[in-house]
């Protein structure tokens, strides 16, 4: 067999070809003629979306039905359920909580019982601070899910990226990502020039009111990219490489496979074009050689199938979370400056009295987490269940307390990290915005607690204090603030 040289790898070609690959675990309800079904009993279909959008009651009924498909396999025969329910969620999320993440979240506990537990979608979603928290420091098991249900891959994800991954592979992988990027000592020495490379996409002035969230999306992006690769992307390149975040791509990645091929996988065929792109910025500085030498560092059994798709697969770590996150991060922060918000409502913040701005100066650094606790940009995580548990929540049509539900091991398990900070058991005030409270630190933030970082919690990310970093360093450059470079 003729070994394929490193530039036919990364050629036009082999990423079509790498990024073409057939869909893998198609569930029932996603089957084609399920989604021909949809389409033939399109009219009864959005009635029922319409009543279940605004009917709480029928809501949980609904839930309850995709209680029992899922145990069930999520046989055909129930795929109308999942009709209805998925495109209720939708609705509910834009025309009912604003499309904040964590209203949804707020209200669906409220909705199943006001408990600790609630179920969507796949999975059981817990939001207790010790739950939470002690989740978050186990040796947790993954498989290919996103928001607890089974996502789309390889088409809207590589399989063997690190979200998905658990056990020696994912400390294998990690490991060399560390050592190569993501330590402090790979990217401190560039804070420095940090500055410098901003400056030409700052806005002139640059202030509160002129820093728009296009702009801080880009220069967060230049800013991620050069910390961990040295390279300083260009004004076109920044703008795709920014996709990656909420205000671009990222909400798309929550649709499993059913939405999309109802809505003909015009998303998934964006997403990939975005992997595409972020693939040729990566050639473009010349990345080849580093992804091949991360390739073979891994080594098996654990080494993906290509240098190519190590790069894939490396770059939603940098990009989906590293840019993404840090995007909401900087933006949060930005918006709390200006006692507004990012995700949530603004009634679920309480601002103090007094100059943010000042109170910024005071501390940068508590500023940003304590304004990460509130507004978190990562609401939540998808693990699964090690071992069957009962939990309880309500799906009850008249609506009632919790009842206990028996979860079988290797059910989705989803913790949510935005409403455990504000769990009133472990935070004062816990909606109040509070930069010197003492317990700042233990905030669940970054998949862990900044007390106890990567010695307690093994999937802390290893980018939080680049993060910190990238929102303070762009926060200094507002003519409002002054130098309050990191």
């Amino acid at each position: 067999m003729t070994k394929v040289s490193p530039d036919d790898e990364w050629s036009d070609s082999s990423i079509k070809r790498y990024l073409s690959r057939g869909p893998e675990h198609v569930s029932h309800n996603a089957w084609y003629i399920s989604v021909v079904g949809f389409y033939l009993f399109l009219v009864p279909n959005l009635i029922m979306i319409t009543i279940g959008a605004f009917s709480d009651a029928v809501f949980r009924w609904i839930v309850a039905v995709i209680i029992l498909s899922a145990r069930c396999g999520e046989p055909l025969c129930l795929a109308w359920a999942w009709w209805w329910y998925m495109f209720i969620g939708a609705v509910r999320l834009i025309a009912r909580y604003g499309k904040s993440r964590f209203t949804m979240f707020t209200r669906s506990r409220a909705i199943m019982g006001g408990g600790d537990w609630w179920w969507h979608a796949e999975g059981a979603w817990g939001c207790s601070y010790e739950q939470v928290r002690s989740t978050m420091a186990s040796d947790q098991r993954r498989r290919p899910a996103f928001g607890a249900a089974d996502t789309c891959v390889p088409e809207l994800f590589p399989k063997k990226m690190m979200l998905f991954i658990d056990g020696e592979e994912w400390r294998s992988v990690r490991g060399v990502f560390e050592a190569n990027l993501s330590a402090e000592t790979n990217w401190e020495p560039r804070v420095a020039d940090l500055r410098g490379v901003l400056k030409p996409f700052m806005p002139s002035p640059c202030t509160l009111s002129t820093l728009t969230k296009e702009v801080s999306d880009k220069m967060v992006t230049v800013a991620v990219w050069f910390l961990l690769f040295g390279v300083k992307l260009t004004d076109a390149q920044a703008r795709t490489a920014a996709q990656w975040g909420a205000s671009g791509m990222a909400g798309y990645f929550v649709f499993p496979r059913l939405i999309q091929r109802i809505l003909f996988n015009k998303l998934l065929a964006q997403v990939r074009q975005l992997r595409t792109d972020t693939l040729g910025i990566a050639r473009s500085h010349g990345l080849q050689p580093l992804f091949e030498r991360l390739h073979d560092e891994i080594g098996r059994p654990y080494r993906s199938e290509s240098a190519l798709a190590l790069c894939d697969e490396l770059m939603y770590a940098v990009n989906f979370a590293g840019v993404g996150g840090t995007q909401h991060g900087c933006w949060a922060t930005l918006r709390f400056m200006q006692r507004a918000t990012a995700d949530i409502s603004p009634g679920d913040v309480t601002f103090p009295t007094g100059s943010m701005l000042e109170l910024y100066r005071r501390d940068p650094v508590a500023f940003i987490k304590e304004t990460v606790r509130l507004d978190a940009p990562v609401t939540s995580a998808t693990c699964v269940f090690k071992e069957a548990r009962d939990i309880a929540f309500d799906v009850s049509c008249c609506g009632g307390t919790p009842v206990s539900h028996h979860v079988a091991d290797g059910t989705l398990h989803q913790y949510v990290l935005s409403v455990a900070n504000r769990d009133p058991a472990k935070f004062e005030a816990p909606n109040t915005f509070n930069p010197s409270r003492a317990n700042l630190d233990e905030m669940l933030g970054w998949n862990g607690t900044i007390a106890g970082g990567a010695a307690q919690y093994p999937r802390f990310c290893p980018g939080q204090k680049l993060a910190i970093v990238v929102i303070q360093t762009i926060c200094s450059l507002l003519q409002e603030l002054g130098d309050t470079a990191a």
